[in-house]
């Protein structure tokens, strides 16, 4: 008899053994992950009923050192590409246009009566250009080169939870992005000319502060071992920027000039799909 409680006890040991081994971690691990995306851009400013839609595809790397004690650190760069179809005074399809993102992040791992959260806050950075001079709309509005870019705080969270027989997790990720500063360049120069029976001069190109502003982040990942995928969404809500003026010239008479920044708002919904190493 003891000696079948002893064997019983074995297999017993033997199996939680063999389900820790398949049991994914729900702490933070080192590691590198490579991802594809594809996702649905649009760009708006309300007030004058300007849009900008496209549809990107891009690259996602993530790179996490976790130092064992439950802090981690990770760094994420993300680059899209897709050309813009704009709507406003008049239509313009085929624009090019792509951004990059890159943050750096610290965090740390912690159970909250049995949910496993890892908060983190960094530095962030977006660079956005738009490839519009030398172009025409369909009423013959003139377009000029456009670079936007961002200085932000990202504050996140991600839980972990275990499916599927403790063989895959899922993976949900919420930031709030906090705008620190932010710089629209406008090459509107190349409106130097003469269309639609006027010629205008000595039109600079501008750069125009943004100080208000925040971004959300959303994604939730179906994660095995080495595989991943799963939906996102990116939100940019930025207010109107200073107010630059000028003197211009029209039709050889000078006149008074100014250029801001319009409130605007970005959404992209997406899908990505990871691959870990």
């Amino acid at each position: 008899m003891k000696t079948k409680l002893l064997v019983v006890a074995l297999l017993s040991t033997a199996a939680v053994g063999a389900m820790a081994q398949t049991a994914p971690t729900l702490k933070t691990q080192t590691g590198n992950e490579i991802g594809l995306t594809l996702s649905s851009y649009s760009y708006s400013e309300p007030s004058l009923g300007v849009s900008m839609k496209a549809t990107n595809l891009g690259l996602d790397y993530t790179g996490t050192y976790a130092f064992g004690n439950d802090w981690f650190a990770l760094g994420n760069i993300n680059y899209n590409n897709g050309p813009v179809k704009y709507s406003g005074t008049g239509t313009q399809s085929g624009i090019p246009q792509y951004y990059y993102d890159i943050k750096a992040a610290v965090g740390y791992d912690f159970a909250v009566e049995g949910i496993q959260l890892s908060p983190y806050v960094g530095l962030g950075y977006r660079y956005l250009s738009q490839q519009w001079g030398g172009t025409s709309t369909s009423t013959g509005a003139l377009g000029y080169d456009r670079q936007s870019t961002y200085t932000y705080l990202p504050i996140g969270v991600i839980n972990r939870f275990a499916v599927n027989n403790n063989k895959a997790k899922i993976e949900t990720t919420l930031e709030y992005d906090y705008l620190l500063s932010g710089n629209q360049y406008s090459g509107l120069s190349t409106l130097n000319g003469t269309y639609g029976g006027n010629t205008y001069a000595n039109i600079p190109n501008t750069n125009n502060n943004q100080t208000s502003g925040y971004g959300i982040n959303l994604t939730v990942m179906y994660k095995e071992d080495s595989w991943g995928v799963g939906p996102y969404f990116k939100y940019w809500n930025i207010q109107q920027s200073n107010t630059n003026y000028a003197t211009i010239t029209k039709n050889g008479a000078g006149v008074n000039y100014y250029e801001y920044e319009p409130a605007n708002n970005t959404k992209e919904y997406g899908i990505k799909a990871i691959y870990r190493f």
